[in-house]
């Protein structure tokens, strides 16, 4: 997705002071082309796979679909298609239907204006991004573990994976855990892909959703 070409991106909102100030801050940014707009869920899904699209920032709350049901079917068919979740909500279950879903980003639209160009920086590199409010708000209200003890699992995992998962689960990115272990972004990345591997974990957010839900700090 980066490269010399625009960025083409999807954008849907019901609301349309917000959809307008959105379309406005993105017309800003020199490598994004906007190649539509839909105000509902339907004509969201109808342009994500009828035009070419690199990334699909969608409301949650929309009427004829709402933006977990139109994640879920864009990536059904088009999975190479990003997915920016826009959400007025601090809610730890749709987060976590996100992940499960394949989304990519998840954005509060209280801090939209800010995040939305950094969220899109990020999943164009194939990495997530999580409003840094709402990763707060959900390291303040995560639940003990449940079920299975996960000690079982990290004990598979070398020192310095299982500090990596714990990074992953403070929400951190990457780049940000490379910056923490004066390590390299590709060496991070490395122990990620072996941390997946010993865990037997497969598909988008697998890792993350295994750092929020098992790892306790």
């Amino acid at each position: 997705m980066m490269n010399s070409e625009k960025i083409k991106i999807l954008i849907a909102d019901d609301h349309p002071i917000f959809l307008k100030g959105l379309q406005e801050v993105l017309e800003e940014e020199t490598n994004i082309k906007i190649v539509c707009k839909a105000n509902n869920g339907t004509d969201a899904i109808n342009g994500a796979l009828d035009r070419e699209v690199d990334i699909a920032i969608l409301d949650i709350d929309m009427p004829g679909a709402n933006g977990l049901q139109v994640a879920e079917k864009v990536l059904a068919t088009k999975p190479a298609v990003a997915i920016i979740l826009l959400t007025m909500h601090k809610a730890k279950d749709a987060f976590l239907k996100a992940l499960e879903i394949g989304v990519s980003g998840y954005v509060l639209k209280e801090n939209a204006v800010v995040d939305i160009i950094h969220a899109i920086a990020a999943v164009s590199r194939h990495q997530s991004y999580i409003s840094p409010e709402m990763s707060s708000y959900l390291l303040q209200q995560r639940n003990r573990l449940r079920g299975g003890n996960p000690g079982d699992q990290l004990e598979l995992l070398t020192v310095s994976e299982k500090k990596i998962v714990q990074l992953i689960a403070r929400y951190k990115s990457t780049r940000e855990i490379a910056e923490e272990l004066f390590i390299s972004e590709k060496t991070v990345s490395n122990h990620r892909m072996n941390i997946a591997k010993k865990l037997n974990l497969s598909g988008k957010n697998s890792l993350l959703r295994f750092a929020i839900e098992k790892v306790n700090d």
